[in-house]
């Protein structure tokens, strides 16, 4: 099968979620829409959390490949690699909620594990998977990591679509990657090789 070539010209931006090797295509240019956009989405995930005492935060974070691979992420591995190089902005964005409302970016570290763990749980539950038993876990995980970034990327874009109404679509799209990767990359998203050493 022949892959598409999708390119992102003029100020535009591009992007085509069908069949196989297509990845969405990030223009530098858009670095302003796109912060404009994660503030809304990081604020409405923050406030759907709940607070609690419950901190998960590890130092030591793994090589993003090293947990792609471990989950085995084959999908949306190149989406998440060519998210990378952004996080900055993201960061930046949580960092500032996080000096305006202190514990925020605690707070939306936690929706996000909140919202994979949710759909992990889904999941185990349909192929009646304990979850005392981590090797059925970790291979049930394996076997659907694509349709669990899927499902919290969608989820996230539900939420935000109501109040995000004026945005293209595609822009707020992109930013809700932005985010799944930054859990992604925060271990708030899919499972961290160290939990099952």
């Amino acid at each position: 099968m022949a892959s598409k070539e999708i390119k992102a010209e003029l100020g535009s931006l591009a992007y085509d979620g069908s069949g196989i090797n297509n990845s969405p295509t990030f223009n530098l240019n858009h670095v302003a829409r796109f912060s404009s956009l994660l503030n809304p989405l990081l604020e409405k995930i923050i406030e759907k959390c709940v607070p609690d005492s419950e901190t998960n935060n590890s130092d030591e974070l793994p090589d993003p490949d090293e947990k792609l691979d471990f989950n085995n992420v084959r999908v949306f591995s190149e989406e998440i690699i060519d998210c990378v190089g952004f996080l900055t902005l993201v960061e930046e964005q949580v960092d500032a909620i996080d000096d305006e409302f202190p514990g925020a970016k605690h707070r939306f570290l936690k929706a996000i594990h909140q919202n994979y763990k949710h759909h992990r749980r889904q999941i185990l539950i349909s192929e009646s998977v304990s979850i005392k038993d981590k090797e059925s876990v970790i291979s049930t995980i394996r076997q659907n990591s694509d349709l669990l970034l899927q499902q919290v990327t969608d989820s996230i874009l539900d939420n935000a679509r109501t109040d995000l109404h004026g945005f293209c679509l595609e822009d707020v799209r992109h930013s809700v990657y932005l985010i799944v990767c930054y859990g992604f990359i925060n271990c708030k998203v899919l499972e961290m090789p160290n939990d099952y050493s």
